[in-house]
């Protein structure tokens, strides 16, 4: 099988490619695995269930607003290794194959038990990002190696953890030692070892994910972090022709967290200013973050600076071997899980396709925030003309 070249086809007929990762991870994962919700088990049958099984892992996390609980969806993939250019994916690709193991559905509580630990390896790096500025390449390069776990934009950590400890954005993520807790554990269940060589983890996030930089390094304090990011005008063209769970979420309660505007007035603006109000707010928010993240443009993500962003940005020096298995990213669209479709420049495409006033209006709302971190003493190749 050939997953996810262009499109998906199989038993969650309905989803089409972008509905994946766009909308809320719960939705798609009760579509890929049907009546997954209906298997409940309580905390003692869960750990037996997850114990008993080593690609037993989280795979979204439903809030239950109304009920104010929440539930989280465990599912077995085996021993199938996480490649795919999103881990929403690998999930796809499994039930597709009809390749799934067990699944079922838990009480959110239950990452407050620690014996849902089974083996697991602390992450190595966070890798966060304004979105479609080289995030997906770094995560995709790193994967090459058999020897790192890797969890491109997992599932659980989009949107249904948030949306539950926030009760989908009525009120703020509190960093309480029950909501960081719960958090890492549910980070170390999804990075459990599944292969012998596994020796690190690293863990790229959703982009909205950044406004939640702070809380996640607070759980995780010792783990190095990288801020990615780009001209938001060119990541504006990416998302316009492919769209996003940012835009999913404009018009409803999570965009006013989004965007910093009130949730109600995201519904008139049109998709350009939404998206340069919230790709403002993550550029002042990493700008924030100053000494506890790297920031690197995407301008600088090419093969011969990879070692040093990685030694700079996520304090990992891989040997030479790895490192050139590593680099044979470089050569492919990292969004082609195939290797078939070699990467070209499209930078120039995507500015074209914005028109001169929204390219105008765009440097209005982010402009400021982009040259703030262009020059900050946190960028790992702060531009020369940034700095005169």
């Amino acid at each position: 099988m050939q997953p996810h070249a262009s499109g998906y086809h199989g038993p969650a007929d309905g989803f089409p490619l972008t509905a994946l990762y766009a909308l809320p991870d719960h939705e798609v994962v009760s579509g890929l695995i049907p009546g997954i919700a209906s298997r409940y088990l309580g905390a003692d049958d869960a750990v037996a269930a997850i114990r008993a099984a080593p690609g037993m892992i989280p795979v979204a996390i439903d809030p239950e607003i109304e009920s104010g609980g929440g539930k989280v969806f465990w599912a077995d993939i085996g021993d199938y290794p996480y490649r795919e250019w999103q881990h929403i994916f690998t999930i796809s690709t499994l039930a597709e194959q009809r390749a799934l193991g067990a699944s079922f559905v838990t009480d959110f509580a239950i990452l407050q038990d620690d014996r849902i630990l089974a083996d697991p390896i602390e992450p190595s790096g966070f890798m966060f990002h304004i979105s479609r500025c080289g995030s997906t390449l770094t995560g995709k390069a790193l994967a090459r190696s058999p020897r790192h776990l890797v969890i491109n934009q997992g599932a659980p950590l989009q949107r249904g953890f948030w949306a539950t400890i926030t009760r989908d954005w009525a009120e703020d993520a509190v960093p309480s030692a029950e909501n960081l807790k719960a958090f890492r554990n549910l980070v170390l269940a999804m990075t459990r070892r599944r292969f012998a060589q596994e020796e690190r983890a690293f863990i790229k996030f959703i982009s909205w994910n950044t406004l939640y930089m702070d809380f996640a390094l607070a759980a995780f304090p010792q783990v190095p972090a990288l801020f990615l990011y780009r001209d938001p005008v060119e990541v504006i063209a990416s998302v316009l022709r492919e769209t996003s769970a940012v835009v999913w979420a404009k018009g409803r309660p999570q965009a006013g967290f989004l965007s910093g505007q009130d949730w109600r007035s995201t519904a008139a603006m049109d998709e350009i200013e939404y998206l340069a109000h919230c790709f403002a707010r993550y550029l002042r928010f990493a700008a924030q973050m100053e000494g506890r993240a790297a920031l690197v443009n995407y301008t600088d993500i090419k093969p011969e600076k990879f070692a040093d962003i990685l030694a700079r940005g996520l304090n990992f020096r891989p040997d030479a071997d790895q490192l050139a298995l590593m680099l044979e990213q470089f050569n492919f669209h990292s969004k082609d899980d195939n290797n078939q479709q070699q990467f070209t420049s499209d930078s120039a495409q995507k500015r074209a396709s914005i028109s001169e006033a929204d390219r105008r209006h765009v440097a209005e709302i982010c402009g400021d925030a982009l040259a703030q971190l262009d020059s900050s003493p946190a960028n790992l190749f702060p531009r020369a003309q940034a700095l005169a």
